[in-house]
């Protein structure tokens, strides 16, 4: 059974379950979670949704003959709505989706968890399931989006299905994935090519909090991921400048060179009072697919670092039981009479993938891998938090990308404006 038919059924499974709880209902409570949640006993129902507004800028000088440009533009970053909620303490969903980067609907979230006990969930749906900055919502990241980790490390939203298990400080997580719910089928019964297979891939990550006190956390982790894309394309490796405008790899990439991969993360973050520091870094070894592209099998090596600071006095909100970063919560904020909360940031990406041109052994395997380079890239950071569910953000990146290929290096200086709301 296809992944994304199997958790189809689960959904119409999930909504008659549904329908059936709704009519026992007891007395039922509204609580404010930036928009009304319904409460029933164990039953529980939410509207969420966001709305991400930016502004980018970008000066981008090339190697001539290719012309030096700039652009920018007003776009819409994410504009998603969506529904939360459990049937009982067993059973608990998530549908969102909308438009991404001004395109046409995609699902977000779609998760259908069940929980045996407090300590352990299976969930299936579209899900994350690796990487500290990954796993941590776009809503609560502290820099506008995730960089090149967050384009070539941890996976993000795929067809899975995942099984967790935590205590008060640590994690562990398993999934199995296919491609993202919004891909089209493998089409696998075709008489030109029968028995063609999806993408498929496995990811273990674990998580450890040696220390949790009011004044200082520790946040340590890890991952392991192997992938075979099957009959689908061979997997590109390429980043955008720490900005979800533009085509990914439109200055650096491999060119789809990848017939499977492992890749091996580490992750950590350190927590004190209203000053934070954090940072990942994976290699991915890549079994390259011969017949796009003769040649040894390369490594590409991502990371990053950041400090944060709040001078109003708020600190990053780290949950060791999800291994992850959430909402801030803000002490003076403007619905209290106050000014609300402003966090200072500085950031530095990291990306070499350069082995894929290095280690190509035909004339065309180096063309295709030809901005297969070095980026490098720093970034200044702020926000201000009227409230705790609305954000005013700005960054300023400036970039190297050293490419292989003649006449390939790029620098780019990038400017970017946000303003945020989620319920």
């Amino acid at each position: 059974m296809n992944i994304k038919t199997a958790l189809c059924a689960g959904a119409a499974l999930c909504v008659s379950a549904l329908a059936a709880t709704a009519a026992s209902a007891q007395d039922t409570t509204v609580a404010w979670k930036g928009a009304p949640q319904w409460t029933n006993d164990d039953v529980q129902f939410k509207v969420r949704g966001r709305l991400l507004i930016d502004y980018v800028f970008q000066d981008v000088d090339r190697v001539a003959p290719l012309a030096d440009y700039q652009t920018s533009n007003i776009r819409g970053r994410q504009a998603f709505l969506g529904v939360e909620g459990k049937l009982n303490n067993y059973i608990a969903y998530k549908a969102e989706g909308g438009a991404v980067n001004g395109g046409a609907w995609s699902w977000d979230d779609v998760v259908i968890e069940f929980k045996p006990n407090e300590w352990t969930s299976i969930m299936v749906g579209n899900i994350k399931a690796a990487g500290l900055e990954n796993l941590t919502s776009t809503r609560f990241l502290s820099f506008m989006d995730r960089g090149p980790y967050g384009d070539m490390g941890p996976d993000s939203y795929l067809a899975s299905v995942v099984a967790k298990a935590n205590g008060l400080n640590w994690t562990l997580t398993g999934a199995i994935q296919g491609n993202s719910l919004n891909s089209g089928d493998v089409n696998n019964t075709a008489g030109a090519n029968p028995g063609s297979k999806e993408r498929i891939g496995y990811t273990v990550r674990g998580s450890y909090a040696p220390i949790l006190t009011d004044v200082d956390k520790v946040h340590l982790g890890a991952f392991a991921r192997y992938r075979n894309h099957g009959d689908e394309s061979g997997f590109s490796f390429a980043g955008r400048p720490s900005t979800g405008y533009g085509d990914s790899g439109r200055y650096y990439t491999t060119g789809a060179i990848g017939d499977t991969d492992v890749t091996y993360g580490v992750e950590g973050a350190w927590v004190h009072n209203n000053f934070s520091v954090q940072g990942e870094y994976a290699d991915i070894k890549v079994n390259r697919l011969k017949t796009v592209a003769a040649g040894g099998d390369p490594d590409v090596k991502v990371g990053y670092a950041f400090v944060s600071f709040w001078p109003t006095g708020e600190s990053r909100n780290y949950d060791a039981a999800k291994g992850e970063f959430g909402r801030p919560k803000i002490i003076d904020p403007i619905t209290a009479g106050g000014l609300g909360g402003v966090e200072l940031l500085a950031r530095y990406d990291y990306a070499d993938l350069t082995d894929a041109y290095s280690t190509a052994t035909t004339a065309a395997g180096k063309t295709l891998s030809q901005d297969a380079g070095k980026y490098k890239g720093w970034t200044l950071g702020a926000n201000y938090y009227p409230t705790a569910y609305v954000r005013l953000q700005a960054n300023y990146t400036s970039a190297d990308i050293d490419n292989p290929g003649p006449g390939r290096d790029v620098k780019i200086n990038q400017f970017q404006m946000r303003a945020q709301l989620d319920f």
